[in-house]
């Protein structure tokens, strides 16, 4: 695994509000943006937040190559950035939700000197980069990433797949996280492919793209790929589409089995952590078929006493690291997944795994997405927020909920025992993820704060 060999690609290109812009342009603002950076002593620690890619992988290599580290905010909330700004005063990019009474040093108001126009701009190797992660629970964690090792994992990606011709790389998913951080931007950018600087938000804006593209790579998350589904506006333009990426949490099947009935493709979906990286993909094509996970060039996965996933990467500087997640490992290192070591729960010495739960909820014909918490009160209780199919929501207007509540407790009965089935039940339209793709304990445990 060849990791020193990265480069600023010549043929890689931008494209920002539909205008290109070249290589020779890209290294030429990155030389301007360093000279407002005179007065940073070596080594600092910047906060870096930007929506349009473009302009943040600018001041993300500006940074970088001056020999700086940067925090990257998981997103722009003033709250978020306020919290940051507190570790570090010192700010690069859209400073637009910054609280007026935050005190800070905000590059992007410092006199610069005239660049040099070396074209010699060398790629990272020293410094990191580190990520504050919120995780299920909110609590945030930084999380240092080397660029050695954020090199390494470029290397792989390389390895593992094959994109021959240049791409045009579409995105769903931000780039202030490790998964849109190396594959809409970093892996794309080293490789001589060409990046699209905006995060898509609707389905209609790729289908547009995609008009005017030979060749598409989509990075996106499972929520968003699951609402394609019921009206997937990207078939007309399905030939385009090479590649299809997701990551940030589990594909539902029965969705990864229509995307491939749809888009003649199927989608490539990616396990790993911010700490890890990419630990395995794999692609499912049939919601019948469990499909095990393959793990990446350099990873070995084992299991501890309890049954906890370990990977030993060469990727990652740690060896033996323990992951969050139960598994079964075959005998040629792929494996299964069986839910998450956090989210095995004791109720009156009954255990039970919520993913598990959630995994046969969902198996029911009138489910679409299922998630269950613990709802805190003396006694352990479990809550279920469901998106319901079109046929159940018709049973739900007809029968009432308490039917619809019945139901779904007698398909959970054939496998769970009563004192583990949810007590309480919301419906909802659609989960409410947040714009990192990611569902909050504290958002879902809201919906039973107050009686129905």
């Amino acid at each position: 695994m060849v990791a020193s060999n990265l480069k600023f690609h010549p043929d890689a290109a931008f494209v920002v509000a539909g205008q290109p812009i070249t290589h020779t342009q890209f290294l030429a603002d990155i030389e301007a943006y360093q000279s407002k950076l005179t007065a940073l002593k070596a080594g600092s620690h910047v906060v870096l937040f930007h929506p349009d890619t473009y302009q943040f992988a600018v001041r993300l290599f500006a940074l970088a190559c001056s020999g700086h580290n940067v925090i990257l905010p998981p997103n722009g909330q003033h709250e978020t950035l306020s919290l940051l700004l507190a570790q570090s005063a010192f700010f690069a990019g859209d400073a637009t939700n910054i609280d007026d009474d935050v005190l800070f040093t905000n590059l992007e108001h410092s006199l610069g000197h005239t660049p040099l126009q070396t074209n010699r701009l060398q790629w990272p190797t020293n410094t990191a980069v580190i990520f504050y992660t919120s995780g299920s629970s909110g609590q945030s964690k930084p999380i240092v990433k080397p660029w050695r090792v954020l090199n390494r994992e470029l290397a792989v990606l390389s390895m593992s797949f094959d994109l021959p011709s240049q791409f045009t790389f579409l995105a769903t998913v931000s780039h202030q996280h490790i998964y849109g951080l190396l594959f809409r931007l970093l892996w794309p950018l080293a490789k001589g492919h060409i990046i699209d600087s905006e995060q898509i938000q609707y389905p209609e804006h790729i289908a547009q793209r995609l008009k005017n593209i030979r060749y598409a790579a989509l990075v996106s998350s499972p929520a968003q790929l699951g609402r394609l589904c019921a009206d997937n506006v990207l078939i007309p333009e399905r030939d385009k589409i090479k590649w299809l990426f997701s990551s940030g949490g589990p594909l539902n099947n029965e969705h990864a089995e229509t995307l491939f009935n749809q888009l003649a493709r199927p989608a490539t979906q990616v396990f790993g952590s911010t700490e890890t990286g990419g630990i395995a993909y794999r692609q499912v094509t049939q919601a019948a078929v469990d499909v095990p996970w393959q793990p990446f060039n350099g990873n070995y996965l084992s299991l501890n006493h309890e049954g906890r996933l370990m990977l030993d990467s060469a990727i990652l500087e740690q060896s033996n690291f323990p992951l969050d997640d139960r598994a079964l490992v075959h005998k040629n290192g792929q494996f299964k997944l069986l839910g998450r070591i956090d989210r095995t729960i004791k109720i009156e010495e009954k255990r039970l795994n919520l993913d598990e739960l959630e995994n046969y909820l969902q198996s029911h014909d009138w489910v679409k997405e299922a998630k269950v918490v613990v709802i805190p009160a003396k006694r352990v209780q479990i809550g279920a927020v469901v998106v319901l199919s079109d046929e159940a929501n018709k049973e739900l207007d007809q029968q009432g909920k308490l039917a619809i509540n019945r139901a779904l407790q007698a398909h959970l009965s054939n496998r769970f025992e009563r004192i583990c089935l949810p007590r309480k039940w919301r419906y909802i339209d659609a989960l409410p993820f947040n714009s990192q793709a990611k569902l909050s304990l504290k958002t879902l445990e809201q919906y039973f704060a107050k009686p129905e």
